[in-house]
């Protein structure tokens, strides 16, 4: 009787142990090889991200800003993208440059350019890089364009083209008084004189 049960309990051991051999020869193995692999993959994928330039890690693409005021104008900027100025911290770069100010009861205006600088706090914005201006028959091209919203002016500037249904114009600078939409057009040394040309 004795020596069954001591065959049983031998028997049990034998077994624990296999199993125990089994275990670590088979499945430790690819345990440590599984978690190897998981190691490596997250150091290659971390690798890349410390390589990134910080301009880089501050772009916004597809951005909207739009403002309104109490009289009910609406300011519209959208930008393909974007990027943070760090010593600006109220100013974005944007890149790829559509706007549009709907005033009440006037045309609206609507202005690209290739690059702009705007500030959220006051919604000025600076416009450069083929700046094209659109507003009822009338078309501005230029190479900078500020806009002013506590002067409620457009200053449009540098190797600036304006034309219109009947007339061609050259000039150093176009004003647009956002206001009562007044044109003023000149030239910035005044001995210059404004290339007019037009279609009667």
């Amino acid at each position: 009787m004795d020596i069954k049960k001591y065959s049983q309990y031998g028997l049990l051991i034998l077994l624990m142990i296999t199993s125990f051999l089994f275990y670590y020869i088979y499945f430790k193995e690819d345990a440590k090889e599984i978690e190897n692999n998981i190691s490596e993959n997250i150091i290659e994928k971390k690798i890349p991200e410390t390589n990134l330039n910080d301009k880089n890690k501050n772009i916004i693409e597809n951005l909207k800003y739009v403002s309104e005021d109490l009289s009910g104008n609406k300011y519209t900027v959208i930008a393909q993208s974007a990027t943070l100025i760090e010593d600006k911290l109220n100013e974005v770069q944007l890149y790829v440059v559509n706007a549009k100010i709907a005033r009440k009861d006037q045309e609206i205006i609507y202005i690209y350019s290739e690059t702009a600088n705007y500030n959220k706090i006051n919604n000025n914005t600076v416009f450069k890089k083929k700046v094209n201006v659109k507003y009822g028959d009338q078309t501005i091209d230029s190479e900078t364009l500020n806009l002013n919203f506590k002067d409620n002016l457009i200053k449009i500037l540098d190797n600036v083209n304006y034309v219109n249904e009947n007339t061609k114009i050259k000039a150093d600078k176009v004003e647009i008084d956002l206001l009562d939409k007044k044109l003023k057009i000149s030239m910035i040394n005044k001995k210059d004189k404004v290339n007019i040309s037009s279609k009667y």
